[in-house]
This record gives C-alpha cells, structure tokens and sequence, in this order.
C-alpha cells in the first residue's frame, strides 16, 4: 500500500491509484466533467486540478529533509489534474486552498462560456453535473463579495457578476446520431466521454472531435451508430447534449419515481433504473452494478420498453358468443370452471414465459406436481439445461487465459461483449474504494491493443467479435456438433471428421491456444445448446480441461426456472408441441396448429396477440416484468432482485395468482397463492433467502440435472439469427421506425436460387410469424442458407419458410 496524505488526513491505497480517487477515498470532493468509471482516464476537461507534491530521495537512499528534520515535500510547479496523476509514497496532495479554488471556478467559467442558458427546458436539468459544479465551484463566492460592495456603498452598481460581454458560439441543436440518440452540439462541453466510451467498450470507433478550437463539435462519419450499446453515452454524458429519443420531453428528473430493478430483456443481469410517471414508464437507464453490468446496458435494456403502455389488457377477458368481451375476474373464473369441468389433470399443459420469475417457475412446477401432468415448460428453453455447464462470474472472465466462442454474444448478450473487450484488453477487476468504483482507473489506456490470441470466435455468419479473434471461422447453420467435435479431436490429438470446409484450420489453431492456456472459458451460444449432440460435446471438452462456461440462452431466467422444476416431464409435451388438451400459456404464443387442437386454452397476457383473439377462450391480464416483484438468475448463476415499478396495468396479476386461479377452476387446491409464500418455500427447500437478497445478489448453482429434451423438428434453410430486440419491442413506435424492416440476407448464389435481387422487399413467413423483410445480399455469408432475425422467437434454429413478394413491392436494383 502507498501512504498518501489529502489535506489534513493520511490514507493508504493501492499502488496505482489516481490521486482523485485517493482524494474522494480519504473523503474529500473534487471537481470533475471528462472523468468516469470504466473510461480511460484523460484530464481534458482540468476541472479536478489540485496541488500535489512528493518528496524525493537523496544520493543515500533516504528522503531528503529540510532544517527542521521532517521530510521535504516538493510541490510540483503547476497545479495538477488529479485524474491523471499517480500517487506515490509519501505525496500530498491540497485542494482546500485559494490557489486551487480560483483555478477550479475559472474552469468553471471556461466551461460555460459557449453553454446556452437551456437548463428550464433541458432534459438534463435537475441531473446535470454542469449546474452542480457551477454551483459548487462557480464564481459566486465572488458574485457575492461584489454584491455586498455595492449594498455597503463601496462598489460599482453591478447587476450581475459577470465576464460575458460577446456573443455565444450558436450551432445545430438538434442533431440526429441515430433514430434513438439526438445530439444538441451547443450543449457539449467537449469532455470526449462518449469518444473515449466507443473505442473502450464496445470497441466501435465512430465517434470523434472534428474541427478545431471553438469550432469543435462531436460528429461520425456517417449517420448511425453500429452498435447495440449506443445508449450508454446518454448516461455518462456530463450535461444534456446527448439526448435519448425515446424519453426526450417527456418529464423533469424531479418528477420521475425511479425503481431500481434487474433488466429481464436478457440473461445478462444488467441492473436498471426505471422511471415512471403518471403510470407510465418513460425512461429506463443503467444503474450502477459492478459484479454483473458495470455501468452499460444494452440498448434493447434502454430503449426496447415503449410496448408496454401500448394497448394492455387491464381486465380479463371472456369468451362469449365467439367474441372475447371485458370481464371481472370472478366471472373468468366461473367462465374457466364451466369450461374445465371434467378436464383430465394429467393433460393439462403449463407454459411460461422466458422471463417468468423464480417464484413464478416454483409456483408452475409445483402445480405441474400437483396435477400429475408432464407438460411444463418456458418460452426460449433449450434442448440441454444451462445449469449442467460449470458456470462462472464476470470478474473471473477477466483472469482467464483464453475463451473459444460458437454464437454471437454481441446479439445473445450485449453484456458479455463489453467484459470480452475487458478480457481481450487484459484488465483486471478493479480495486474497490471507499467510493465504490475508482473514477479514474489509471490502468485503463485509450486504445488499448487487443490481445487477439486470447480469443476464438466461429458463428455461422461473421460476428463482431471475428475482428479481434486470432482464430476465427463461420461454419454453415447446423454444424454446432461438426464443429465441436473437431474442437475435441484437435484436443485430442486425432485427426479432424471430414466437412467443414474453410474452418479447419482454425479449429486447429484455436485447440492448440486453448489447450496450452491457463484458465479457459467456453461461451456457447443458443445454437449450441439447442443440439444436445453440440451440448454434449462441449460438455465433455469443459470436464476434460477444467473449463468454465457461459451458456447464453434465449430465455433471460432460463438458469433459475431450470432450478426450481420447470422442464418437460417424461412423456410430456414441449411447447409448441401437441398432447395436453388444456393449456395455461403465460405470455407465450405457441404455433397455431397446437392451439386449434386444444379443447380450452387460458392466455395470461399483457397484450392481446392474434392467436389469443382467436382461440383464447379466457384472457387474464398480466404483469410486464417491469411490474413484477421477485427474482431472476443470470448467466452467472447470480440471484438478482427484481422490484416493481409505478405501471398502470389496471387490475393485471402476475403469474403466482393466476395459476392460483387457474387451479381453483381445475378443482385443484393451490400450493401457493402469493409469492411470500413461495419465497418460504424457496427458503426451507433451497435455502434461498429473496427477502433479504443484496443488490449485488448471490451466487446460487445448484445441480438440476434435466435429461436433453430435443425441440420441435422444424429442419429448413432459413437460420433464424440471434438478436437482441424481443417481438413484443418491435412494436414500440421508435424502435419499430429505426429497425423498418428485417433484414433478410443470402449469399449471391443463394439469392439467385431464390429469386432474390438487394433491396428487394418481400415477407417472410414462419413457423412464429411472418416478418416484411428487404433483401441484403452478402458475399461473406455461406451458401444454402437465407437468415432472418429471430428477435426472441425461435432463436438460432433452422426452420422452413415462405417467401412473399406483395404487389407493387420494390424489386431491388442490385444484382444477386
């Protein structure tokens, strides 16, 4: 440890430390717009400068002393930005004196000489870091010195304190960076956060300064951000010069109640707040997390959540006269008992959504038992559990050796693609202080060089992630267990199984890497997980090599609702398969064929889906997650709360009160009623205490061994992509304007196969729905295959397809 001395008050810290997280760690303030947590520290903005000095060693060794025999402290000859500055034994360091107030307000004044006077109007109002230093460092001390001048007589009559005696820089104001990003360029102050964040975390270069002096403005080469992190820099951005679309105008920070819970848009983790007014949800933000999200989310966390207010369900609905007509919940009820009378309780069918909580899964699979029915399970549940892989942390990615990829994290789980950057950079779980996270992380540099030999990517289509890989490969849809299989031969030293052309060599390359490293990390993809003779095979290659694995699911609470029971029984009936004669589906929607089978069907919904209107024979209104009290498991294995916010959904229940519900119309006593009481089962069976869970959650593997359950054989050429937006998402009107239409893409000699001509328009229809689509032909792409975003429906699975051409559709101009 180094001892440092902050004023008055001596302290030891961690060699490395910046002086400004030694001063806040010693308990002292100091001023700061272009330092953040996770960032490169760069001292652009030189508002935290501080006077420091070190003593030095003498010829001999020792310190040198002055005449009185203490240790000389030699100031440095000009103040210093505290970010930037390493501390060292024996510094001291002064931000108490004139010298370096007067310095921090006339950074103050610098700062605000070109920013509008926007603050009653500016979404950034009430949170901005601006009006808090201006009024904590500003130049009022000496606005008010003037004033009392002039009351005693002594000074100029002066009505304002002020140097402002030209004309402020005027420029665009409301410049579009993306469909959800707006930049207002008279309102940045040029502290180079969101620079500095593209090229550090999601490894995207795009933006930078152009021009030069008061010139300077933040600007991309082309419009767009390609990214699926971009709404971070609405967070870290200092003032309100960059502004999410979604929530602009739509309240002062002031009025928001804010409800801090866990995103459940996917398996990440990522902590968020959610602020709600007047019963709407108008904005969702990161919160801060260090074991699982850091400070970033996801742009689908953020901006994906405008569905919800949309068109809910806020009464039951019941089936009469083949219309489905408003209804109290005791009249569901009683609908629901006449339709059931005599309904066998082994053919009952209970299907959950993928972001169903813990206490809901607990409540389903203990009325499954109760039922004596087979048929349980959740939307985007693969073939082979995640929880038989050896999970691990976040943190422990970062001290890993090396990690072989087979899927797209960056679409599978935004999350993790930002901890690989970290693991590629070789940063370490930083040290925490007194202040939590260090402001200032010296070890952090701009443009980090990224240690490609640590990674191995193979997809069936180029990633993002191939471009920092040193052994890559895109392997055709489908050839998960080709591939693995070589992996493990090549591990073995035997010779690799005829096919995958153009891979082979990679797969040797990346073998080799994995065998000799220490510490070795599998991330599997949905497509691994979805062939259990892929899962096996990996299964295998973590026990022989002591390898740990993230097994990226489709269903963000897949972990925790594989712990407590939900799973296929023997002999029963997945999802979307046909046998239970009675079905209970909670924000799901199976194929039609299933449900057109069925003798009668309870839909436990937010909003009312096609399928529903037509077949639904009762519909209970249901909780959005945002509303939802309880918990979830990540791909950590981590437990993490979920708390509900200030939603107006009318008289919706969440899922432990409508199979409450749905078991009194079947006859069947309860197990439980209330998730309180789940949360005591939870706690004597598995010792899981989610009443008193901490914010950083705890971690909680335990062994559920599930036999693989293949899925629905639904073999085609069409290869349904992993991507980050969910279904329900691409109904909110800013996400549905800036993702238009999927985008269906095909090699050249594919393409041809089909037809198909770039930029032709058309509509995919599938086993989950039809798309409108507009054709991208991609050399890059293996031949055979057509790929589809699956936005949460059938995630990386091969399924067959119709192509529809509507009339007077565009035909495309390029050749394919």
């Amino acid at each position: 440890m180094v001892r440092v001395k902050v004023n008055d008050r001596e302290i030891e810290v961690p060699p490395g430390t910046s002086a400004m997280d030694a001063i806040f760690h010693a308990g002292y303030d100091v001023p700061l717009f272009c330092a953040e947590k996770y960032l490169s520290p760069t001292g652009s903005c030189r508002m935290c400068l501080v006077k420091a000095g070190a003593p030095r060693k003498g010829p001999d060794g020792d310190w040198i002393r002055d005449e009185n025999g203490e240790v000389k402290i030699f100031w440095f000859p000009k103040l210093m930005a505290s970010c930037t500055l390493q501390v060292s034994e024996g510094m001291v360091i002064d931000t108490l004196s004139d010298e370096v107030k007067r310095a921090q307000s006339g950074m103050v004044e610098f700062t605000l000489f070109n920013h509008p006077l926007d603050c009653p109007t500016c979404d950034k109002g009430g949170a901005c870091e601006l009006q808090d230093r201006s009024y904590e460092y500003g130049l009022y001390e000496t606005y008010h010195a003037k004033r009392e001048e002039i009351r005693e007589g002594l000074g100029p009559e002066l009505p304002v304190y002020t140097r402002y005696e030209f004309t402020r820089r005027h420029t665009d104001k409301h410049h579009p960076l993306s469909p959800f990003i707006t930049l207002d360029r008279e309102r940045c102050i040029h502290c180079k956060r969101c620079v500095r964040y593209f090229e550090e975390i999601p490894g995207d270069e795009v933006l930078d300064f152009i021009e030069r002096g008061v010139h300077t403005f933040i600007g991309t080469a082309d419009y767009g951000l390609p990214s699926n992190l971009t709404g971070n820099i609405c967070d870290i951005c200092p003032v309100g010069a960059l502004l999410d679309q979604v929530a602009r105008f739509r309240g002062r920070n002031w009025e928001y109640d804010r409800t801090p819970t866990t995103d459940l848009t996917d398996a990440s983790g990522s902590a968020i707040w959610v602020d709600a007014r007047s019963g709407r949800i108008e904005r969702v933000r990161a919160r801060e997390l260090p074991e699982t999200s850091e400070i970033w989310i996801s742009d689908a966390a953020r901006f994906g959540h405008e569905w919800v207010d949309l068109n809910r369900i806020k009464t039951p609905l019941v089936r009469k006269d083949g219309r489905l007509e408003p209804a109290s919940w005791d009249e569901a009820l009683q609908a629901m008992r006449e339709g059931l009378k005599g309904a066998k309780k082994d053919a009952v069918g209970l299907y959950l959504a993928g972001d169903s909580t813990l206490e809901e899964g607990y409540a389903a699979a203990e009325l499954a038992r109760a039922l004596g029915t087979p048929h349980l399970d959740f939307e985007g549940r693969t073939a082979v559990a995640a929880s038989s892989f050896p999970a691990l942390t976040y943190d422990e990615l970062l001290e890993a050796g090396f990690a072989l990829v087979v899927g797209d994290p960056t679409e599978e789980l935004p999350v993790l693609h930002v901890r690989l950057q970290q693991f590629l950079k070789g940063l370490k779980p930083p040290h925490r202080y007194n202040h939590g996270t260090p402001f200032a992380d010296l070890s952090i540099k701009e443009r980090m060089p990224r240690q490609g030999e640590k990674l191995a990517v193979f997809a069936p289509y180029p990633t993002a992630l191939m471009r920092w890989a040193g052994a890559k490969g895109v392997y055709r849809p489908g050839e998960e267990a080709r591939l693995l299989q070589a992996l493990e031969a090549a591990l073995e030293g035997r010779s690799l199984p005829e096919g995958l052309d153009g891979v082979r060599e990679a797969v040797r390359a990346a073998a080799e890497r994995f065998k000799a490293a220490e510490g070795r990390v599998l991330v599997l993809g949905a497509g691994v997980l979805e062939d259990v003779e892929a899962a096996q095979a990996a299964q295998r290659i973590a026990a022989a090599f002591g390898a740990r694995v993230f097994a990226l699911t489709p269903a963000p609470n897949a972990r925790g609702l594989e712990a407590v029971g939900v799973w296929p029984g023997e002999g029963g009936a997945a999802l979307g398969e046909a046998g239970p004669q009675v079905a209970f589906y909670s924000g799901v929607e199976p194929p039609e064929d299933v449900v057109r089978a069925q003798a009668y069907r309870v839909f436990h919904l937010t909003h009312l889906t096609p399928l529903a209107e037509r077949y639904a024979d009762v519909v209970l209104p249901a909780e959005t997650f945002y509303e939802k009290r309880g918990a979830m498991v990540n791909v950590e294995g981590r437990v993490l709360p979920l708390q509900p916010a200030g939603v107006d959904n009318g008289e919706a229940e969440g899922v432990v009160q409508a199979l409450a519900l749905f078991a009194e119309a079947l006859g069947v006593t309860p197990p439980v009623r209330l998730v309180r009481q789940v949360r005591r089962a939870l706690k004597e069976r598995y010792r899981l205490d989610l009443e008193h869970l901490p914010e950083s959650g705890v971690l909680w593997r335990p062994k559920a061994p599930r036999t693989p359950r293949a899925l629905r054989a639904e073999a085609g050429t069409l290869y349904l992509k992993p991507s980050m937006w969910r279904h329900h998402q691409l109904q909110g009107p800013t996400v549905q304007k800036a993702l238009g239409r999927a985008v269906l893409e095909a090699h050249p000699a594919t393409a041809r196969a089909h037809g198909l001509k770039d930029g032709m328009a058309l509509e995919v229809e599938t086993p989950y729905g039809t798309l409108e689509a507009v054709v991208r032909v991609r050399e890059a792409l293996p031949e055979g295959f057509l790929y589809l975003p699956a936005y949460g429906k059938g995630t990386a699975r091969r399924v067959p397809f119709k192509l529809l051409v509507p009339q007077g559709a565009p035909q495309g101009g390029g050749e394919a």
